[in-house]
């Protein structure tokens, strides 16, 4: 077990026990962080970065799918609403289909995509917002993954994060997120309340599920 939370580096971590009536549970540990509430999947647990490619690239998210295209749709509407100003926009962890990427442009912003596999080239520049959906789970190092996202963001920005929250959760073992072995780091609304407050951010928007807006100070 890690002696410390990989985001806020406490040291008071434990580990959550279950009674592991899934073979999905069967070789994973999960660990939770009592000052920043993150729930993690310690790094002997991890795929490896081949295995976790491989599964990535079994996914058929297409812009011909009306659930997955309506999802973004949503995110697009919440950034008109809670984002005033935005041009530039950075799709950050776009995946091998940047489908969130078309309907930011036909929808009149500028946007780029970073993807660590598939769009690899890290931007040089600073974005009015940065929108990464369904990619916080899959941090392995999450305070270094949230410095290179921070970076990217100009102040006055804002950053969109779609990500199931844990905390509306009742029964952790029962929740089909974590089912997924590329799903490796699970946070709260507690937890994105720790981010914001220690990283000049201020929650302009969430609805308490999977969807948060953050503006920088």
């Amino acid at each position: 077990m890690p002696n410390d939370c990989i985001l806020c580096n406490n040291s008071s971590v434990f580990p959550l026990e279950f009674i592991k009536k899934y073979k999905k549970l069967a070789n994973r540990s999960y660990i939770r962080c009592p000052e920043c509430d993150l729930i993690f999947v310690p790094k002997a647990c991890h795929l490896s970065h081949t295995e976790e490619e491989a599964r990535y690239k079994l996914h058929h998210n297409t812009i011909s799918n009306e659930g997955y295209v309506n999802s973004f749709n949503e995110i697009i509407l919440q950034v008109r609403k809670y984002c005033p100003g935005v041009n530039s926009v950075l799709d950050y962890g776009c995946g091998p289909g940047p489908v969130l990427a078309e309907l930011l442009k036909r929808n009149g912003f500028e946007c780029d995509v970073y993807d660590p596999i598939f769009s690899p080239v890290f931007p040089s520049c600073s974005y009015d917002l940065v929108i990464s959906t369904e990619v916080f789970e899959h941090f392995r190092d999450v305070r270094i993954e949230l410095e290179r996202v921070f970076s990217l963001i100009r102040p006055g920005g804002f950053l969109a994060v779609m990500t199931l929250l844990h905390d509306p959760i009742s029964n952790f073992e029962d929740w089909w997120y974590h089912s997924d072995p590329t799903h490796i780091s699970f946070f709260s609304m507690k937890t994105f309340d720790w981010i914001s407050e220690r990283n000049g951010f201020n929650i302009i928007f969430t609805n308490n599920k999977n969807l948060i807006i953050m503006e920088l100070l």
